[in-house]
């Protein structure tokens, strides 16, 4: 589905947000970390893998049918479900409560499919093992497990602790995704700590084999900012990401910028983002492709929405990003996901009250309605 198509969706926009007038802000991009950025914290090169279970994304395990949406359900503070639902009958089914293995339960800073359909890869703190805690910091490890829940494997080693004496140091590890062939896992990595009472530090992508059992490397972008939330376009494998609290005189500056499939230091500047009339405001969150490439879906805030988080659509022909659905007034939308069909839209509606739920556009539709598919206040960040 070509964006020129999208002047269907567009009128949505009008109907699904009747409060598109002046109101409360909500929550924008600019809202993400910041302090310094661009540092890419340890290795990690070194250490335990912890790593269980088989190796790669190909063979012959089930595959999820393309039908199918993957969303997390938070069942507690700090407790995640992976559910997949078919979107036809409305049958929906729980992946994993990550409990499998003698591991408690925690929660997923971020998942993906595998190309194949096959493997999720999911950032969490499940089942540390010694060499983890012996660091004293809590860090999440990048895993992949089959689409039935079972067979989990480890990636990420033990990150030495490298604090060289920050107050309350941390590592960051999110958002994996999945490079195009399968074989390796892309992620968000980073150190943060305090200076004063100033939040420092950011993040870089890293990737890692999908087979186990190697090193991670660091992927090569420009030096400046935080690199964050990878978006892969299933036509081209090339990255998008997010440009965050860019370094002054280094770069140009916050945005959205594609990268080569391996990565470089010269990456096309898509959108840049700015908090001020005539911009979008880009929120710190991954985006969804249109299968052909054609363009991609986002979310970001503009005057027009109040800086509200809303989804937009960027048009990879015409360079241009136009509105599809503003949230009303006290609320946000904070993920979104493309059916890989192009039919369909599904994203994350959070209320004022931090309750979410997630809505569906039937893009194919003659007469194309917005419709809320779940209704417990808990269920968000959608994937197909």
């Amino acid at each position: 589905m070509m964006l020129r198509d999208w002047s269907l969706v567009l009128a949505i926009g009008c109907v699904v947000a009747p409060a598109c007038t002046s109101g409360s802000s909500g929550s924008s991009g600019s809202s993400g970390s910041s302090g310094a950025s661009g540092s890419s914290g340890s290795s990690g090169s070194s250490g335990s893998s912890g790593s269980s279970g088989s190796s790669g994304t190909t063979g012959d395990g089930p595959q999820l049918p393309e039908g199918t949406l993957l969303y997390l359900r938070g069942e507690g503070e700090d407790l995640d479900l992976i559910v997949a639902r078919d979107l036809a009958s409305g049958d929906e089914r729980v992946i994993t409560d990550l409990t499998s293995e003698g591991s408690s339960g925690l929660d997923i800073r971020g998942y993906a499919l595998s190309p194949d359909r096959r493997r999720i890869a999911i950032a969490s703190l499940r089942s540390p093992t010694k060499e983890d805690t012996a660091t004293g910091l809590a860090t999440r490890a990048i895993w992949t497990l089959a689409i039935d829940g079972t067979d989990f494997l480890r990636l990420t080693p033990t990150f030495p602790k490298d604090d060289q004496g920050r107050s309350r140091f941390s590592y960051n590890v999110a958002d994996p995704v999945w490079s195009a062939d399968g074989s390796r896992v892309l992620y968000d990595f980073g150190s943060y700590w305090y200076e004063g009472t100033t939040f420092s530090g950011g993040s870089v992508p890293w990737s890692v084999s999908a087979a186990g059992g190697e090193a991670p490397t660091s992927f090569p972008t420009q030096f400046g900012c935080s690199v964050i939330d990878p978006a892969r376009n299933p036509a081209t494998g090339e990255l998008l990401f997010i440009h965050s609290v860019c370094v002054p005189g280094q770069g140009d500056g916050d945005g959205l910028y594609l990268y080569p499939a391996d990565g470089g230091t010269k990456p096309k500047k898509l959108l840049g983002s700015a908090h001020v009339d005539g911009s979008v405001d880009v929120y710190l969150e991954k985006a969804s492709w249109i299968s052909d490439g054609s363009g991609f879906l986002f979310l970001g805030g503009t005057l027009e929405s109040d800086w509200r988080p809303s989804l937009l659509a960027y048009d990879m022909q015409a360079g241009t990003a136009s509105p599809l659905v503003v949230p009303p007034q006290g609320s946000a939308i904070v993920s979104v996901a493309m059916s890989p069909d192009a039919s369909k839209i599904v994203y994350c509606l959070r209320r004022g009250d931090s309750t979410s739920d997630l809505h569906l556009i039937d893009v194919s539709a003659a007469s194309p309605t917005d419709t809320p598919i779940t209704t417990d206040g808990k269920s968000c960040y959608p994937s197909f």
